[in-house]
């Protein structure tokens, strides 16, 4: 089982241009292990997100703030701003990893890799591949 795991984790990073990915259960607990590895304390994003965005910042006590509305239209992604961490639930494509940050992906239905469930972080921090 594990094999399979990290073999999917191989070709991820190599398909993403990624040093390394993750596998986790969801997007949203991706974006909740790079917070908590980074210690995150405050940050800045969309108010166009999924609810377990502002849900998850309450409960690791994040102070947090919403952008202004032109940030109301992105697409595939969006920065947690003053923070490495992308919640880029829906964007998969070839090379899209940005160097030196915590891409979050979502594997959920109606995502671009729609198999029901799970999650993955790409990264280049081999200290936090590690740990996380």
């Amino acid at each position: 089982m594990f094999d399979k795991i990290k073999k999917f984790e191989e070709e991820l990073a190599e398909f993403t241009g990624a040093p390394y990915a993750v596998m986790t259960d969801c997007c949203t607990h991706a974006i909740e292990m790079c917070l908590r590895y980074d210690r995150v304390r405050a940050c800045k994003f969309t108010p166009y997100t999924y609810l377990s965005i502002p849900m998850t910042m309450h409960k690791l006590g994040i102070h947090y703030v919403y952008h202004d509305t032109e940030w109301q239209h992105w697409e595939g992604e969006y920065e947690f701003t003053y923070t490495r961490i992308w919640d880029s639930a829906r964007r998969l494509e070839k090379d899209m990893y940005r160097s030196g940050t915590m891409q979050c992906l979502s594997f959920g239905h109606s995502k671009p890799l729609a198999i029901g469930h799970g999650g993955a972080i790409l990264m280049d921090d081999k200290k936090a591949y590690e740990t996380i």
